[in-house]
């Protein structure tokens, strides 16, 4: 298991035990669940809190490893807090070979750079795109439509189909 040093806060959820390390020990606490049969990381993700008032964040993002021990089937989250422009944390691709394409949707889609990843780069958006679309402070709304002059009537269905 994790060391009591490394962890900050735990708890149960839906059955499951989530703990909330340092982020400069993420790997260090990954390993150490690896070591004890957690050897399947189940997802890596991310959650911006940036405009989440219904409680105090240690930092606007939160990553989230969800690990699995394949011969006990229990699970557990590790959670780390992070700030920063960019924000970062450490890779962990060379202890989960899936946590490689993950790190790089979360880095597409969210903006965290992790230390060390061989190839971080954009996996789901163009390589031009501009932002971050799952953060919480990217504009929201659709593109300017024009309408030429023959399309000023809206088509609509009759009201007897």
């Amino acid at each position: 298991m994790i060391p009591e040093t490394l962890m900050v806060e735990r708890g149960v959820s839906a059955g499951d035990l989530w703990v909330t390390v340092e982020s400069r020990s993420v790997r260090e606490a990954l390993s150490g669940l690896k070591n004890d049969g957690y050897t399947l990381l189940v997802f890596l993700s991310c959650v911006d809190h940036l405009v989440d008032s219904s409680r105090q964040w240690r930092a606007r993002y939160e990553v989230l490893y969800q690990l699995r021990n394949l011969e006990t089937r229990e699970q557990i989250r590790v959670r780390a807090f992070i700030d920063g422009d960019p924000p970062r944390i450490d890779s962990v691709h060379d202890l989960f070979g899936p946590a490689n394409w993950e790190e790089r949707e979360t880095y597409d889609m969210f903006g965290i750079v992790f230390n060390n990843h061989p190839e971080l780069t954009r996996i789901l958006m163009p390589d031009d795109w501009v932002g971050y679309p799952l953060r919480r402070d990217y504009p929201v709304g659709g593109e300017p439509v024009e309408f030429s002059d023959e399309h000023e009537m809206w088509q609509t269905a009759p009201d007897k189909a």
